[in-house]
């Protein structure tokens, strides 16, 4: 018995789901991916243009010679600013301020900063400026140390690692001179004439003082006719005209004006902390919030200002009734993008006083 194979064409439903399933999925990876390159693209290109304006300013002011006051700087404003301002020689022959944008999507998450450069290419203090992706949720750091060295994503001279020098001090290398003392000169005293005729010195003559008396007449001759000598008083001595002495104007006193004492306020101590990340005993530090004259109940929140994240916090207490403090724990994290100087902002709801910030230092 012969059988005929039915030719089949086409494809099922489940086939066709499971096709448009896989190509879906391939797809969205592929997406995702070109949106990560091109997120990663735009940082590495911003913050390595960032860095080449600071190595600009830093040549311009070495070959200007830059004096004080004259220097080239590069200023950013607090996190989440996204421009900053490049002041220096652009051949112009003066100075001059640019302002330059950071590429979509990406912000400096670091406190804001001017870095001036001296006539060696120095500055005061190192600094490091963190640019970060909101999207990559990354910061890309931009070194700058004391002696005007850049470098991006990591730090090759980490100025707070290096030991301070001790100078000693050198003594008798240098022979000692002696001060030669003044003799005083005797200055010869002249001598008089002995004969006042020899022609030597002549004698001045003494005038001799012939005395009129003019009281109880008529002041002088006529004394202006009323016997009173011209403004006297019949003897010759004129009377004294007063002087008027003004009065001192009174200066108004401000009156302060008074403050609340039941009005809500709130304090921080100490607001600033400085720390290590690979020292043990300074990866951690901690702050107290305080508030006073404070009514109902309070939230406290501590939020790293720039919607980043290289800092972990930590609050013993969320939820306040009246006065009360919180002690703010900050612990450092490991890695580049998670160096320098960060503002953390403290504050309650509903608010009590001004929003209170803490400034942390991160160091290698």
């Amino acid at each position: 018995m012969k059988s005929t194979a039915k030719q089949q064409q086409g494809f099922t439903t489940i086939q066709m789901v499971a096709t448009i399933a896989i190509i879906a999925i391939v797809s969205t990876f592929g997406v995702l991916g070109v949106r990560t390159a091109r997120a990663e693209f735009r940082l590495q290109n911003s913050a390595r243009l960032f860095a080449s304006y600071v190595e600009k300013a830093r040549a311009d002011a070495i070959r200007r010679h830059a004096l004080d006051g004259q220097e080239s700087s590069i200023e950013t404003d607090g996190p989440g600013s996204t421009s900053y301002r490049v002041t220096m020689d652009w051949g112009n022959g003066f100075l001059e301020t640019r302002t330059f944008d950071l590429e979509s999507g990406l912000s400096f998450n670091t406190a804001a900063r001017t870095v001036a450069f001296n006539w060696r290419g120095r500055i005061s203090e190192a600094w490091v400026f963190q640019i970060r992706s909101d999207y990559l949720d990354k910061n890309l750091p931009v070194d700058v140390s004391g002696s005007g060295d850049i470098t991006v994503g990591e730090q090759h001279f980490p100025d707070q690692l290096i030991p301070d020098v001790e100078i000693s001090q050198v003594t008798g290398d240098v022979a000692a001179e002696s001060t030669p003392t003044a003799t005083p000169t005797a200055t010869p005293t002249p001598e008089g004439p002995s004969d006042p005729n020899d022609g030597e010195a002549t004698p001045t003559p003494t005038p001799e003082v012939i005395d009129i008396d003019l009281g109880g007449g008529n002041g002088g001759g006529n004394g202006g006719g009323n016997g009173n000598g011209g403004g006297g008083n019949g003897n010759g001595h004129p009377s004294p005209t007063p002087t008027p002495t003004s009065t001192p104007t009174p200066t108004p006193t401000a009156t302060p004006t008074p403050t609340p004492s039941n009005q809500c306020s709130s304090f921080l101590s100490p607001n600033t902390l400085s720390l290590s990340q690979s020292d043990t005993s300074h990866q951690s530090g901690s702050a107290t919030f305080m508030i006073t004259n404070a009514t109902g109940v309070r939230t406290v929140t501590a939020a790293l200002a720039g919607n980043g994240n290289s800092l972990n916090l930590g609050l013993s207490l969320v939820r306040m009734e009246g006065n009360g403090s919180s002690v703010i724990t900050v612990s450092t994290k490991n890695g580049a993008g998670n160096r320098g100087v960060f503002v953390v902002n403290i504050s309650t709801s509903p608010s009590c006083g001004s929003t209170q910030q803490l400034t942390v230092s991160v160091s290698n």
